[in-house]
């Protein structure tokens, strides 16, 4: 045995060893070796009395290691951890990433649960076992064979303290071969979701709907969507492929849960009681589910994607904080970067507003800068998908993702059927109302002069700031305020649709939400026209700026949906504060009327001013108070200080 395998494993570093065990061949191989190392020395999973599902809890991820898998990143290192267990190891590995090492991004994705119930894990590997000879086909030969050992050591376990014998039973035949029922269903796909490092659920009603045979497992779904949330992950889609049993049962088990994101894909056909559910949920404080247009995004796709059938539409999920997927096709980039809009904006404010003429030429000049700047940034992201491809294969995801065994081609390398990059931005709504107070103060009413107006921007002047907040803006519904954000949104999601494929890379799409990061965007953008102070959070999402959206919800939504979602290709995120008062009927209507009008998703928190006012001074006494941030939900007290201020500071709707 080589030197470095010895330490590792005498460290207790299993992952660490296994890329040592063979350094001559390719990151690919070598990363599936370690993956299967890491899973063959991980103790099974300590069972909790009473669970249908295992693993649970996120107790299968409990190991002394600080080298471990990691689904986004590849791999990641605990480096005190590391470097406290031996210093040498610390400096092997500090040397093995100079030149393996993660260049930022955030990859989202969900296996392809629907093919592996239908088909088990043994088929996978009777094809990969069709696949040429070679470092690719023994990568994923001993990386399934690592992942049936882990169950049949399982298995032992749970019968040594007598866990339940269905349980047992369902685990002797998934994930290897497909599932005969409802519950086996169940387990395979906790099983699979684990093994995939625990990011998403996928499609679950329309993948398990085949094994329903008139069971109420409500409560094992909650122990599935427990999971997820003890994992601290993301996201399950239900009704993509229609509404069926399974669809109900998921939309009652989310109830007073955080997480998942339940994403619901709606139509106009949707039971009204799948609604009033759904409506119940949210009136409970869960924000749960989330609202998606199901025709509305099929329509998104077909538009930018002509070739991808209909039968692979309905696998849409909005992995992660609901970027783009569909599940166990794609290759598509979480968060690979984030476009800072606002940052963009500023600094060609001061740059440029002096020198401008008209506002017509400080528009174009900003447009064309901003354009140049996102052409930048997606060359960037490319040449970073090319490093990957390199250097950090992904084998677990190669092997649950169509049609990387085929391909013989890595996850991270263009194995996939579709392989999309997606960023995000920052400060599309501050940008827009920025620009409408300069329209308004400079260029219109001429009330400032270019240098006078930036001056008191800069000095925060509290007579000028309330001047601000008396200038037209994005969500009131005003004809002229939404035309101009919907033609500078279209000159920012044009970049992406024009943008000519690179590398493998099939597609580059933007998606509108922000998750945690709009405070730190913010904290590097100086005070902004819009009425926002240097350092504060931008804008969350695409709702209007907090506090702005002063003629209610319906004429938010409409100015929202006068932006032109459909060209972004990615989820446009829409945050909406109601009181009691409006979850209902109203409630229906306002998402039923937004996705008439072309809106992609809402996404609802139910609470108060009262509440949320209270709750910022004692967050101790509203534990419980659950709140949706940037396309996914979380505890207003797990929320930093700025953030809890940005949700208190949106406007709460009230009906009447």
């Amino acid at each position: 045995m080589h030197e470095l395998v010895k330490l590792f494993y005498s460290i207790g570093e299993p992952y660490a060893a296994g890329l040592f065990e063979e350094p001559e061949k390719d990151y690919f191989y070598r990363h599936a070796i370690a993956n299967a190392r890491y899973l063959e020395a991980l103790a099974p999973a300590v069972y909790g009395e009473g669970e249908h599902l295992y693993p649970s809890n996120a107790k299968y991820f409990r190991s002394d290691c600080a080298v471990t898998p990691q689904f986004a990143l590849t791999y990641q290192v605990d480096w005190n951890k590391l470097d406290s267990k031996s210093a040498e190891a610390g400096k092997i590995m500090r040397e093995f990433m100079a030149v393996s090492h993660n260049p930022g991004g955030w990859t989202h994705a969900a296996p392809n649960y629907k093919r592996i119930i239908r088909e088990g894990l043994d088929s996978y590997r009777e094809r990969i076992v069709k696949q040429p000879e070679g470092e690719f086909r023994d990568g994923l030969l001993a990386l399934v064979d690592a992942m049936k050992n882990y169950i049949e050591r399982s298995i032992a376990y749970l019968r040594s303290v007598n866990a339940p014998a269905d349980l047992i039973d369902a685990l002797t035949h998934v994930p290897f071969e497909p599932a005969k029922t409802y519950y086996e269903g169940l387990v395979a796909w906790n099983v699979i979701f684990h093994f995939d490092g625990a990011d998403n659920l996928g499609c679950l009603d329309d993948g398990l709907i085949h094994l329903y045979n008139g069971e109420d497992y409500t409560g094992i779904i909650g122990e599935l969507f427990g999971n997820i949330d003890a994992a601290g992950t993301w996201s399950c889609t239900v009704g993509t492929n229609g509404y069926n049993e399974i669809t109900e049962q998921a939309v009652r088990a989310i109830k007073n849960r955080r997480r998942p994101m339940l994403e619901l894909m709606t139509t106009p056909e949707m039971p009204d009681r799948l609604w009033e559910i759904a409506v119940e949920n949210i009136r409970c404080g869960s924000c749960n589910p989330s609202f998606y247009s199901t025709k509305n995004i099929h329509d998104m796709l077909k538009s930018r994607f002509p070739h991808i059938p209909d039968e692979e539409l309905a696998m849409f999920c909005g992995c992660g904080c609901t970027e783009t997927n569909l599940q166990g096709l794609t290759r598509a980039g979480g968060t690979d970067d984030n476009i800072p809009l606002a940052l963009i904006m500023e600094h060609y404010m001061h740059a440029h507003l002096a020198e401008s003429a008209t506002f017509e030429e400080f528009y174009e000049g900003l447009c064309a800068e901003t354009e140049r700047k996102i052409d930048e940034q997606l060359d960037a992201i490319t040449d970073r998908y090319d490093y990957m491809a390199k250097y950090l294969p992904n084998p677990i995801r190669t092997l649950f993702t169509d049609d990387c065994i085929e391909n013989g081609k890595d996850f991270n390398a263009g194995g996939a059927r579709y392989t999309w990059t997606q960023s995000s931005d920052s400060g599309l709504i501050n940008t827009i109302d920025s620009l409408l107070a300069i329209r308004e103060l400079v260029f219109r009413k001429k009330m400032y002069t270019a240098e006078d107006f930036l001056e008191k921007l800069t000095a925060e002047d509290p007579v000028f700031y309330k001047i601000l907040t008396q200038c037209p803006c994005f969500g009131t519904d005003n004809d002229d305020a939404d035309a101009l954000a919907a033609d500078y949104a279209k000159r920012v999601y044009m970049v992406y649709r024009n943008k000519a494929p690179k590398s493998f890379i099939d597609a580059y799409i933007l998606t509108e939400h922000q998750f945690l990061r709009y405070e730190g965007e913010g904290a590097r953008v100086g005070a902004t026209p819009d009425g926002r102070r240097k350092g504060e959070p931008t804008c969350d999402s695409i709702a209007a700026i907090r506090g702005k959206a002063t003629e209610g919800p319906t004429a938010m939504l409409k100015s929202a949906a006068k932006l032109p979602q459909n060209l972004a290709d990615g989820i446009s995120v829409l945050n909406l504060t109601l009181s009691k008062s409006f979850i209902g009927e109203a409630l229906r209507s306002l998402v039923d009327s937004y996705f008439a009008l072309g809106g992609i998703q809402v996404q609802v928190t139910c609470t108060s001013v009262e509440e949320l006012q209270d709750a910022l001074v004692n967050p101790d006494k509203h534990r419980d108070l659950i709140v949706r941030v940037g396309g996914y939900s979380d505890y207003f007290v797990n929320l930093s200080p700025a953030l809890r201020k940005a949700v208190v500071e949106r406007n709460v709707h009230e009906l009447g």
